[in-house]
């Protein structure tokens, strides 16, 4: 099973879009999911400031001491009682409504108002008992306490219960009118309540995004399927088909291969068109089998002369490593008889790997080729060579040695400026650090190239110090 997978484009490809849309659905599960929650308690927080403001505005701050002295037998005190239970009937959400006053010199919190579960005209006696009782005030609300008896408002707490309940607090000040801490008017909301509602939400919506991911999965696979892989399949079969011993064998294979008359215009078809074109003249070749072996061996011959010499790298036009490496022997010798003029200077590009992994390996060749694109303005009489994905080796002799400290300071000025310029795609914004280093007495080539790579990493380091690097 294990093999059949490596070897069946079909299912890799469904198996990475399978894990593609996976990924991002449980991304976008996770990012609502926070910003339900966040939404949820910040309606409920605005829902209690509305709620505790009708509070405050019902209680008269100067009968303090005699509702808790007097409490239920004043009929003041019931009217505020029934008012907050008709609140707390309008806002449903509401777990718990009570005034408290806190003492922040000796750290605890007196009961006023605590409404049970509904307003009775016969109130149990341990209803009663409770008001004007004092407790300690526990954490959250202990660092608070200063805050909340000086007239400013507190900060909005998650607290769980004795039993277990969580809760969002509000705890709102109660102002006499010379704007003096009275007492606090508190609303509680069960955050189990807001958690269920939140798994509501966030099931509902696995359910939603589950239908339209297997819906654009199942449609991609089927295109993918039709247009690439089975197309594949089918080409890949007919050659396993293929005979060679005898010339009419050959033919065969021909008439099987365009048998399957593929008409796609897309990468697919070009494939298609150029293997028959090529299994045709191969034909053709090998009918005139003595005359064909000749011109193959000659042009191999010539293919591999060529491809030995081939020294330009394959996406800038800079030289290669090849290229370098029988360049450096001629360097070596021109030091050893005399060069002194010569100067190395190492570029390696910045944020190369954050625009590939940000925008695509095919924006990130762009990407190199700007940047290559600045060196070979600045340098216009110096070989460069690329020696590696993001580095290249600028050679330094006669006129640009003479200039290199000018032309060091274009360089960097150039990638700084195009760097800077925001208004750029961030991968039009080349950028790249730069190090110089010239022939000393005594030096090989390499002792100079090795001076310039440091020189590069020393300010490669000081640009992630500045600016950062995703590398």
């Amino acid at each position: 099973m294990i093999d059949k997978f490596k070897k069946s484009l079909s299912l890799q490809i469904s198996l990475i879009s399978i894990l593609s849309y996976l990924a991002l659905g449980l991304i976008t599960v996770f990012i609502v999911h926070m910003r339900f929650e966040d939404r949820m308690i910040k309606d409920y927080t605005r829902m209690a400031e509305g709620v505790t403001n009708l509070m405050a505005a019902a209680y008269d701050t100067e009968r303090t001491e005699e509702y808790i002295e007097r409490n239920y037998s004043m009929p003041e005190y019931n009217d505020i009682l029934k008012y907050y239970y008709s609140l707390k009937e309008n806002y449903p959400d509401i777990y718990y409504m009570y005034v408290y006053k806190f003492d922040p010199v000796d750290p605890h919190a007196t009961v006023i108002i605590d409404l049970d579960e509904e307003y009775t005209d016969d109130p149990p006696e341990e209803s009663i008992e409770w008001i004007g009782d004092t407790y300690d005030v526990d954490p959250p609300f202990d660092s608070d306490i200063y805050l909340m008896t000086t007239g400013k408002q507190a900060a909005v707490h998650n607290v769980k219960t004795e039993d277990g309940e969580y809760l969002l607090s509000y705890v709102r000040p109660i102002l006499d009118k010379d704007g003096n801490y009275a007492c606090s008017a508190c609303v509680d909301f069960s955050m189990n309540f807001i958690h269920q509602q939140d798994r509501e939400f966030i099931y509902q919506l696995i359910s939603i995004l589950a239908v339209f991911l297997l819906l654009i999965l199942g449609g991609n696979i089927y295109y993918i399927r039709n247009k690439v892989t089975h197309p594949l399949d089918r080409i890949s079969s007919c050659i396993d088909s293929f005979v060679y011993e005898t010339e009419a064998s050959r033919f065969q294979n021909v008439q099987r291969l365009e048998a399957l008359d593929f008409r796609q215009e897309d990468e697919i078809g070009v494939l298609y068109n150029s293997f028959v074109s090529n299994l045709k003249e191969s034909l053709y070749y090998m009918s005139n089998f003595n005359k064909a072996k000749d011109e193959i061996v000659e042009k191999e011959n010539e293919i591999e002369k060529i491809s030995q010499k081939t020294y330009t790298d394959g996406l800038t036009p800079a030289k290669n490593k090849a290229a370098f490496l029988d360049d450096e022997i001629v360097y070596d010798i021109k030091i050893k008889n005399g060069l002194k003029d010569i100067a190395t200077v190492m570029v390696d590009i910045n944020n190369l790997k954050y625009v590939n992994d940000t925008f695509g390996h095919d924006v990130g060749d762009k990407y190199i080729l700007g940047c290559y694109d600045i060196i070979q303005d600045t340098y216009k009489n110096s070989p460069i060579y690329r020696m590696g994905g993001d580095e290249f080796l600028i050679v330094l002799t006669e006129k640009d040695c003479e200039d290199r400290d000018q032309l060091f300071e274009d360089i960097n000025t150039k990638y700084q400026q195009c760097y800077d310029n925001e208004e750029k795609e961030p991968y039009e914004r080349y950028t790249a650090s730069v190090g110089m280093a010239v022939y000393n007495d005594g030096d090989e080539f390499q002792d100079i190239i090795k001076r310039a790579d440091k020189h590069m990493y020393e300010r490669k380091m000081i640009f992630k110090n500045e600016h950062g690097s995703y590398r």
